[in-house]
């Protein structure tokens, strides 16, 4: 059960989420309230979902575990009312899936999703609130998900117009250690594009902006240097790469000004990204010797080309996913059945065991009391012996699914057993 960003909105969202150490405070309120089942806790910036999977008798409704989520962030049950989303059994572990393959993500193909569903698990892991059952589905998710980036190319090509920006400069450039990087604009565009310039590694970074506050704390964050706005001539004769980012409403730099540029860089190879809207760069400025302009429209032509082709990667990973949560599933229902089978011929011979040695006991009352604890103990082990041979091969038969019911083997021992028919509830509710 949860939230995301097509069903709620960001306050929703920030209201719900379990920030930093609230994650293992709220596994352990879970915990609390509804003991006996294994909890999960996937918060990012766009969802905030819980996983719950128990015996039947003990899984919540959804009523009463949306109470136990508002109780806990301590708002309105009115402000999340129409908002939560929930999904069971087969439905949940094809959900998961698909957020871990990241057909749920905000941004198709987005790579941070994968991460975020480890880091969920292994926190649930560190509380103690992950069991055998979440153990297989989300070690299974990861798995999933690695599956469908490298098959179907998802996470292929840059979606934003900043990240492409920097795989244009990847492009024309064979390294970036010698490079001087230039970012005009300290707004959110700018701070965008100095994350993605970051991971070039360049060997400088340097930032102006009319604000010489906003730069320097753009400039801080993001291990670069400024430079006052009045001398963007001369940052431009350093820089071999230049991003622009402004709102400013009149181009930045005119053809005269960078035609001095370029005879004070002795032509040296430009390459300028004006992702500004309106343009920062006058067009003819490409016009240029050994200077490579890309305006906004062209970066984002290049983004909607990558989109189009992670779309195409859809029906395939849906295919692998819903093949993934078949199997899956079916191997969870014959392990939940092989558990109840174990649980059931156990049972049956304790039961057995005991009736015929009470009935020993009472027709021999001078037994000493050692000796009914030897002739017990020799029962016991007899009963373990007999049945070594039936628990091996209903373990074996749990560890490989079996996609037609009943299961020869489950039916095979329960039938020989005389354990009566399998259970109705044949998986536990996750």
């Amino acid at each position: 059960m949860g939230v995301d960003h097509r069903s709620a909105p960001a306050s929703v969202r920030e209201a719900l989420a379990f920030d930093g150490p609230r994650c293992a405070a709220g596994l352990q309120a879970l915990a609390a309230d509804f003991p006996g089942n294994e909890l999960v806790i996937l918060s990012t910036c766009n969802r905030v979902e819980l996983y719950l999977a128990g015996a039947t008798e003990c899984v919540p409704d959804a009523d009463a575990l949306a109470d136990a989520l508002v109780r806990f962030h301590n708002v309105a049950a009115e402000a999340v009312s129409g908002h939560l989303v929930s999904y069971h059994d087969e439905g949940a572990v094809g959900h998961l899936f698909r957020v871990a393959a990241s057909l749920e993500s905000l941004v198709l193909g987005e790579g941070q999703i994968l991460g975020q569903v480890r880091d969920a698990y292994q926190a649930a892991c560190e509380c103690k609130t992950v069991g055998p059952i979440f153990h297989h589905v989300f070690q299974s998710a990861l798995r999933v998900g690695k599956t469908v980036r490298t098959q179907t190319g998802m996470d292929q090509g840059k979606l934003s117009v900043a990240s492409v920006a920097v795989d244009v400069a990847r492009e024309v450039f064979d390294s970036f250690a010698d490079k001087t990087v230039l970012v005009i604009g300290a707004g959110k565009m700018g701070e965008t594009t100095l994350q993605h310039v970051k991971a070039l590694n360049p060997g400088a970074i340097v930032v102006t902006n009319r604000s010489p506050e906003r730069a320097e704390a753009a400039a801080a964050r993001w291990g670069g240097r400024t430079v006052p706005f009045d001398r963007l001539g001369q940052a431009l004769v350093d820089a071999d790469l230049v991003i622009s980012t402004t709102a400013a409403s009149e181009p930045v730099v005119t053809l005269d000004q960078y035609r001095r540029v370029q005879r004070a860089r002795r032509n040296r190879l430009a390459l300028i990204l004006d992702i500004a809207i309106p343009r920062d760069f006058d067009p003819r400025i490409g016009d240029l010797d050994q200077v490579m302009l890309y305006h906004v429209d062209d970066l984002r032509a290049q983004a909607e080309q990558n989109l189009k082709r992670r779309q195409k990667g859809i029906d395939p990973a849906l295919a692998i996913i819903e093949r993934e949560t078949t199997a899956c599933y079916a191997l969870l229902r014959h392990q939940h059945e092989a558990g109840h089978l174990l649980r059931a011929l156990g049972d049956s011979y304790d039961e057995l065991r005991q009736r015929e040695l009470a009935k020993l006991f009472t027709a021999l009352p001078s037994l000493s009391e050692s000796d009914r604890d030897a002739i017990a103990h020799m029962a016991m082990r007899l009963q373990n012996q007999f049945l070594h041979h039936p628990r091996a091969a209903v373990r074996s038969a749990a560890a490989e699914p079996h996609h037609g019911h009943p299961h020869p083997i489950l039916d095979a021992v329960r039938h020989l057993f005389g354990l009566g028919d399998r259970p109705a509830n044949s998986l536990k509710k996750i």
